[in-house]
């Protein structure tokens, strides 16, 4: 699996989890990329701004792609041991550290303001250019 951002990045997660969140006082739909213990949590912030979340495209292994839009509110960044093995009667259980990113989709109000305040600013150009 892979994933493509908006700005061309490709970033290659162990996996990646949807679900609901509870995300700045909304019900949020929220993606969480989930990378192995090695990879730089400097470069997944770097990696994960709003500008390249406008547009994350998740590449199967089998080839099939979805589009995600307006994952742009940044949810959580950490690293936590994860449980990768249940303990059974023989064994305990085996836990690594993942580094986790979670973006949270813009609601509607909140696209259709972004959407009015990038024609408000393309207005403002467009003005100081015929000056």
């Amino acid at each position: 699996m892979k994933i493509v951002l908006n700005n061309g990045t490709e970033l290659t997660p162990i996996m990646v989890i949807g679900g609901p969140r509870h995300v700045q006082g909304a019900s949020r739909d929220t993606l969480s990329f989930i990378f192995p213990e090695d990879t730089a949590m400097a470069d997944i912030d770097a990696a994960f701004s709003a500008a390249a979340c406008e547009s994350i495209t998740i590449v199967g292994d089998d080839g099939s792609e979805a589009i995600h839009t307006g994952y742009t509110i940044r949810a959580e960044l950490k690293k936590a041991p994860v449980e990768v093995t249940e303990a059974t009667a023989d064994t305990e259980a085996v836990y690594e550290n993942r580094v986790t990113v979670s973006m949270a989709r813009r609601t509607y109000v909140e696209s259709q303001l972004a959407a009015m305040q990038a024609a408000v600013e393309m207005l403002c150009m467009a003005d100081v250019e015929s000056e």
